[in-house]
Order: structure tokens, then sequence, then C-alpha cells
């Protein structure tokens, strides 16, 4: 969970999971509180089974996902645990809501029990529906429109598992130097590409040329933009000149090129990227290192 270091500033900073985590803790706290006044003051209808009942069951359920999450924000790895939470946050929420019953009653412990349970249950709703929301959702958006505090999307961390049946059609490379652009034949669909010269110390890979829509190879992932087979544009200028970047870019969040694609270029949050061609999902960037391709347009922002 720690791969990626572990910076507690990730909660602090993020508006939603300060303020519920505000909530949570002291909630937490008056629920086991209250649950043990009340076992200590009153008894069962059979005076065997405990008055809160299951609700001892659900306060160690609630205090491990309260951890959980937290470490899980502090890691910066909240898009691999996401989905393991929000199950056991919706099993916690279901119990939750039975001990917000215990507001009803007479006795002062067991209304205690009920207060802490309902703002519990209120903080359980808010994390299910931002640890289940999409990263262009409408409640994503909202629940982030405070900051993501550098958090990484939702589909971060799932970018490393392959897609099956992949195109093996490239596109700029990963190397440093000037931009070029190589030919390949693809043999599978027919195509035939020509190669186009682009100054000094070129970059492998290149564009077929052929009929069809533009775009690029299918992305080796779920959470980037996926790319197509054909291609977009030439990009080299008359002459083998230096293509003109005419746009300026801002890492939101850093990216890690993917092994399987040598195309895609790797970046850290706030570096400022020179952008060659900002249509379509993926730009056509170089990066402060000097490295040329394509990064993913939702990770960053044109200036």
């Amino acid at each position: 969970m720690f791969d990626h270091g572990f910076d507690p500033g990730y909660v602090f900073r993020h508006p939603v999971f300060l303020v519920t985590f505000i909530i949570a803790i002291p909630a937490w706290i008056i629920a086991f509180a209250s649950q043990a006044a009340a076992e200590a003051k009153y008894s069962s209808a059979d005076g065997r089974t405990p008055v809160v009942n299951t609700l001892w069951f659900n306060i160690w359920i609630q205090l491990a996902v309260i951890i959980h999450l937290f470490l899980a924000l502090a890691s910066d790895s909240l898009a691999i645990h996401r989905f393991q939470l929000a199950v056991v946050l919706a099993i916690a929420t279901v119990f939750a809501v039975h001990g917000v019953e215990f507001i009803f009653q007479p006795q002062g412990a067991l209304i205690a029990v009920g207060v802490g349970w309902l703002l519990l249950t209120m903080v359980d709703l808010v994390w299910i529906i931002y640890l289940t929301s999409e990263e262009e959702s409408f409640f994503y958006n909202l629940l982030n429109s405070g900051g993501t505090a550098g958090l990484s999307g939702p589909d971060r961390r799932m970018r490393s598992a392959p897609i099956p049946h992949r195109d093996s059609v490239s596109g700029f490379g990963n190397g440093g130097g000037e931009m070029g652009i190589g030919g390949m034949n693809n043999m599978s669909r027919g195509i035939s590409s020509h190669s186009i010269g682009g100054g000094g110390g070129g970059i492998g890979g290149g564009y077929p040329v052929g009929g069809g829509s533009g775009g690029y190879a299918p992305a080796a992932t779920e959470g980037t933009p996926q790319k197509a087979s054909s291609a977009r544009h030439d990009y080299a200028s008359p002459g083998g000149e230096e293509p003109e970047y005419k746009h300026r870019a801002k890492a939101m969040y850093a990216y890690s090129a993917s092994p399987d694609d040598p195309n895609e270029v790797s970046f850290a949050k706030g570096d400022i990227l020179e952008v060659l061609d900002n249509t379509g999902k993926w730009f056509q960037v170089r990066t402060p290192t000097g490295a040329t391709g394509i990064a993913p347009s939702n990770y960053l922002t044109l200036l």
C-alpha cells in the first residue's frame, strides 16, 4: 500500500475527506462509549443478549473502514482499494441504520448510541458515493469541487492491467531529441505507411497512413483514454524542421508511461508540457526532459 509513499496531507488538504473524518472519528467514539454505557446500565429482554445486539459487530467494522480509508488516502492508492471499501461500507451502513433507531429510545445512553450511528451513517453514505463515482460523473466533480488535494483519479492505479487484442501500431516514441516519424507495415490490416524524416535524433514509431478515422492504437488500460488504430496527421514540417509547439499544458496528476506502449511519456504532477496537437483524448507533447510522445488529455490542463 505504501509503495508510493505516505502523506496524511492528502486527507487534510481534501475538503470532503477532512470534514468527514472530523465527523467520523468523534462519532465512532460516541457510539462506542454509549454502547458500553448502555450495556452497563440496561439489560435485554432475555437477559443474555447484548442490549445493542449486532452493533458490537458493526462498531469494529466501522473502525476498520475508517483506518483503511485513511491509509488508502495517505498512500494515494484509493483507486485500487475503492471497490473493497465501497462493499464493506455498504454492509456497515446497513447495520448503522439499525443503530440510528436507538435515537427514539427514552434512555440517555441509548439516545447517544443513536446519535453516534446517525453521524456515522451520513459519513458512510458520502464515502460510498465518492468511492463509486466515475471520474466524469456529476457526484465525483461535486465532491471534488474544492480540489482533489493531488489525489490520483479513480482509475489511475488500474492502468497496469493490459487489455487483450492490443493493436501493435506505434506512434511517437518515448525518447529524447527532436521529433521524427518512422514507418511500418500493418500486415494484418493490409495498411501500408510511409516514413517522414524529422530532424536529428529521430524517434522510433510512426503513423500508419490509409483510410479510416484518425486516432491511435487502443490504450493498454481502462484508466486512460482509448486510442484508435489509424492515422491522424503528419506532423513533420517541410524540410525536416522540428514541429512547432503552439500550446502548453500543466500536468494535474503524475503519470507513468505504460511499459507496453513505447509511445507514451511519463511526467510529474505540476510539469509544464509543450503540446503539438491537443485534439482528441491523447495529446502529442514534449516533456520538460525532452521526451516526446503521447499523454492522456484528462491528466492535463491547457494553459
